[in-house]
């Protein structure tokens, strides 16, 4: 396949207004018929659309297999997209850390653990150009000739028809409080809500993903499972070589203003249980990915920053590192997965509570999703502040890091503020 590359001058002096990444992609869907799979990531300094599967990966849908022989077909895409000067897009489900199948938390839809897929067709947007890499010679101009006003998205009011109930999940804490061990300092726990939704979720992308504060704005559509996700945490970028993490854990209500905010933040950072959930994830986070950086080149460069995603303040911190000669991207990622500030510590105990406390399966929440072009280069945010939906089945679902001193009505009101804006969107006001 070889690809042209063309460029295209924005239409106004705004690129914002000239070409709106939700106008386009809906363009595309309704104009050229795109079908799954296709996906619209907006990232720090540009936005990508890529649809058309040149080469997909589909693994963990039942099928008995081994993970190292996903792993090496997932690497093996890889280098197809890297030899292509292509990127291979798609994710992995939580429950890829031990499961051979999907399902959603209502077990009412299955679906593949691992998608990824080679776009014979990509659309960035960067600064004031956009740029087509593909194979229509006509795309470029019918791009630069379609209409750039938002569309027009209905959204329905809807009512819930399954969930994890308040108290389902307030005595799943307490049950987890009395597990705490020498070998397990702190697990998350998740509850969700589903719906019946039929419709596009390009239309709750563009009314709950785009009103976040978030790293990655993603939206991705595999036919039978989609997902809408405002991802405020990096799970594992690597650039060239250099690697870079960025872990949230510990969650505060925003205030109302500055000075509601200054001293929300000044009893936050004195408080010893959301310290220490952070820290006893960055520690383990710090481990995982030793084996795979160069001597000496893994630290720890912000510790303990406050940042906000609407609604709410998290703890931050970030790892940066120089991957090892030889190393792959993909083993550092799977090194990290899933990540300790969504499954615990340690990380195979906290999994086996999770299992036996939370009596459903997690999906794509609490997973990955982002692209990985060779062994050197990737870019994946975890699955959280997501609507994933699977089939004509819909869900919200958010977790907390429960510890020993953990309070379990305090750990639900955390879930509830994680969870509102998505609600929100949904026209579900609790």
């Amino acid at each position: 396949m070889n690809y042209s590359t063309l460029c295209i001058g924005s239409l106004h002096n705004d690129i914002d207004q000239s070409l709106n990444p939700v106008a386009v992609l809906h363009w595309l869907k309704t104009g050229k018929k795109v079908a799954p799979p296709y996906y619209l990531h907006i990232y720090p300094g540009g936005v990508e659309i890529g649809w058309e599967a040149k080469t997909q990966l589909t693994c963990l849908n039942g099928e008995k297999t081994e993970t190292h022989n996903w792993v090496y077909a997932l690497k093996q895409l890889c280098d197809e997209a890297a030899c292509d000067n292509n990127k291979a897009f798609g994710y992995i489900g939580f429950d890829a850390c031990d499961s051979t199948q999907g399902f959603s938390p209502d077990k009412s839809t299955r679906f593949p653990l691992v998608q990824f897929f080679i776009p014979r067709h990509r659309i960035r947007i960067k600064n004031d150009a956009v740029e087509y890499i593909g194979t229509d010679c006509h795309l470029p101009e019918e791009i630069a000739q379609m209409p750039i006003s938002q569309p027009d998205f209905r959204l329905p009011r809807i009512s819930p028809c399954t969930e994890f109930s308040e108290d389902d999940f307030i005595h799943a804490v307490a049950r987890a409080k009395q597990r705490m061990s020498y070998n397990l300092s702190k697990v998350v726990l998740s509850r969700y809500i589903g719906f019946d939704y039929d419709g596009d979720l390009l239309a709750l992308f563009n009314s709950y993903c785009l009103q976040q504060k978030y790293t990655d704005a993603i939206f991705m559509d595999f036919g039978q499972v989609s997902a809408a996700i405002a991802s405020p945490e990096l799970l594992l970028q690597i650039d060239a070589g250099v690697l870079t993490a960025n872990p949230l854990g510990g969650t505060r209500a925003a205030g109302e203003n500055a000075s509601e905010n200054n001293l929300t933040e000044k009893s936050f950072l004195c408080d010893r249980k959301e310290l220490a959930e952070h820290v006893l994830g960055l520690v383990q986070m710090l481990a995982e990915l030793q084996p795979f950086c160069e001597t000496d080149t893994l630290s720890v460069k912000k510790l303990l920053n406050i940042t906000y995603q609407n609604n709410l303040m998290h703890l931050s911190s970030e790892l940066k590192g120089c991957l090892k000669n030889g190393a792959h991207c993909i083993d550092a990622m799977l090194a990290l997965f899933p990540s300790a500030m969504v499954s615990g510590v340690s990380k195979t105990e906290a999994i086996r509570c999770i299992r036996g406390i939370e009596p459903f399966p997690r999906g794509l929440y609490a997973g990955t999703a982002g692209w990985v072009s060779g062994s050197r280069d990737c870019r994946f945010s975890l699955t959280i502040r997501s609507l994933c939906k699977y089939g004509s089945r819909l869900f919200v679902q958010a977790g907390a890091g429960i510890l020993a001193e953990s309070e379990p009505a305090q750990e639900n009101r955390e879930v509830n503020l994680k969870i509102s804006a998505m609600l929100a969107s949904l026209r579900h006001l609790r």
